[in-house]
């Protein structure tokens, strides 16, 4: 074995331009495949962390139900100011919030834009909304009871909305009515361009009075947020007078929005993944297109190693060998250079969307890409290693280059 493998390397650089075109085809492949399910595996990781961090014990409640009839009424059923009541006294909520959503045109100065409105409850709800959001103030302070006129602008906003930043004590108008700007805050999970300001007055803005465009419900300790998911769809259903599989509101624990999320990413990660192992079957060819090469150029040498009694399985192994060396320091370097792209990438993504991402890299992804890739090579050197070892010694030697 080991003079097999000294002859398949010595064949491998004394065709050195050749084999490094080669190479790159299964490169290309293997680096695609490494940095796209490595950049999948951070993400997917880091998302299941942040759910589990800011929403592990929590559920989240919104109007318009899952079902065909309850489409129709989805638009008029909204979450109320009594919904929240009957929330907060299911068995296993310790406590209970809700926020007012929306979009509306700020002016500052002369300039107007679209951004998103968030009403926040400051009574003592005001820490749960914090928790899930995970708000930072970054400058000034938070919204207090009293704020009807205040409100808080995120770091975008703040930044890179207008032309000249907003800043503490700040005029936005929205509505007709100015606001004064009392702090800047931002979010772990990417913050947008969005004014957070004190319920009633998102309300009066808005026009949603005794409304709710989601509420958060905390999970008491011992109990299961499956279980507690139930039981405020129970007690909802037979507030709003609905049935099962009716339901005009739709509940989600963190565990329901990971797995959704992990559904879409499988499926952006498989089609990625594909268009990937396209180049791969590209360097697979090429790698079959230079072993036929190879054999043809080395025909009186396989003739002179069958005329001293080299067997069918070891010509047969010889060639097997170099094709599967050349997938093997494709798939190498191909790892090499697609966890650099994955870790340049995670970068980038992490400070655009402000999320915290660390490539997935593991044992099984590494060694995995590479014996795919030493596997990919040797069934595309199988054909012309099959055709080297059928050779008949008399004609071998009597070939003419």
């Amino acid at each position: 074995m080991f003079q097999f493998l000294h002859l398949a390397v010595r064949n491998i650089r004394h065709r050195k331009k050749r084999s490094w075109l080669t190479i790159i085809g299964i490169l290309v492949g293997i680096l695609a495949i490494v940095a796209l399910l490595s950049i999948g595996q951070g993400l997917e990781n880091s998302v299941e962390e942040q759910f589990q961090e800011l929403g592990g014990d929590k559920v989240f409640i919104n109007p318009g139900g899952n079902s065909v009839s309850s489409r129709f009424t989805s638009s008029t059923a909204q979450l109320t100011e009594d919904d929240l009541d009957v929330i907060r006294n299911t068995r296993g909520v310790e406590e209970a919030a809700g926020v007012v959503s929306s979009s509306r045109r700020v002016n500052y100065g002369d300039e107007s834009e679209y951004v998103s409105i968030l009403g926040i409850p400051t009574d003592q709800s005001l820490e749960l909304i914090k928790q899930t959001q995970n708000f930072q103030t970054t400058s000034g302070r938070f919204l207090r009871s009293n704020d009807r006129f205040n409100l808080l602008v995120t770091e975008q906003l703040a930044s890179s909305t207008f032309e000249r930043d907003v800043s503490i004590r700040s005029k936005l108008g929205v509505n007709g009515t100015d606001y004064s700007v009392v702090g800047t805050v931002e979010m772990t999970a990417g913050q947008g361009r969005m004014v957070l300001m004190e319920i009633d007055a998102a309300r009066k803005i808005t026009g949603k009075e005794d409304q709710y465009d989601q509420m958060i419900a905390r999970i008491q300790s011992g109990y299961e947020p499956s279980e507690v998911e139930e039981n405020i769809r129970e007690s909802l259903r037979q507030h709003r007078g609905v049935e099962r599989n009716e339901e005009d509101f739709s509940t989600n624990t963190a565990a329901d929005i990971v797995d959704s999320f992990q559904s879409q990413l499988s499926l952006i990660r498989a089609f990625l993944v594909g268009l990937g192992s396209i180049s791969l079957l590209v360097g697979g060819v090429g790698i079959m297109n230079t072993m036929y090469t190879s054999v043809t150029e080395r025909t009186q040498e396989i003739g002179v190693m069958k005329a001293v009694g080299a067997t069918r399985r070891q010509i047969l192994s010889i060639f097997l060998i170099e094709s599967g060396i050349l997938g093997l320091v494709g798939g190498l370097l191909g790892v090499l250079l697609g966890l650099a792209v994955s870790f340049a990438a995670s970068d980038i993504i992490s400070g655009q969307v402000g999320l915290t991402l660390q490539p997935g890299m593991s044992p099984t992804l590494v060694l995995g890409s590479m014996l795919f890739a030493s596997v990919v090579g040797m069934v595309s050197g199988y054909l012309p290693a099959r055709k080297a070892a059928a050779m008949s010694p008399v004609e071998a030697l009597r070939y003419d280059k």
